[in-house]
């Protein structure tokens, strides 16, 4: 499933039980002026729209609970898309994920 936001540069993916904390972390992205589309991935093997939307954007951010980030390592080697362009966002402590997390984990990475 995709979700275009107007003028949006960079790109958010997610997976199942994150789905509810990324929609209101991009919530708060958009509000504070940094627009996001966002793609939740429903199966494996991924559809050609996967790699599509890495290739629309100037970086993504892959959000999973794991602390290896293997949806974003799935991504890269079934897609052959650069693991440069998605930038992992994890949470693995035992606790559910958190829009804030997302939105200062993004936002840091923005500012370098």
């Amino acid at each position: 499933m995709i979700e275009r936001r107007d003028g949006a540069t960079i790109g958010v993916i997610t997976i199942g039980s994150c789905d509810l904390a990324v929609r209101e972390a991009l919530d708060q992205l958009a509000d504070a002026g940094v627009p996001a589309d966002f793609l939740r991935v429903r199966g494996f093997p991924f559809v050609e729209e996967v790699r599509a939307f890495v290739d629309e954007h100037e970086l993504c951010f892959v959000i999973e609970q794991n602390r290896d980030a293997q949806l974003r390592s799935l991504i890269a080697i079934e897609t052959g898309v650069s693991t440069e362009k998605m930038h992992p966002v994890l949470a693995y402590g035992g606790f559910p994920l958190s829009a804030q997390h997302v939105v200062e984990s993004v936002l840091a990475k923005l500012e370098h």
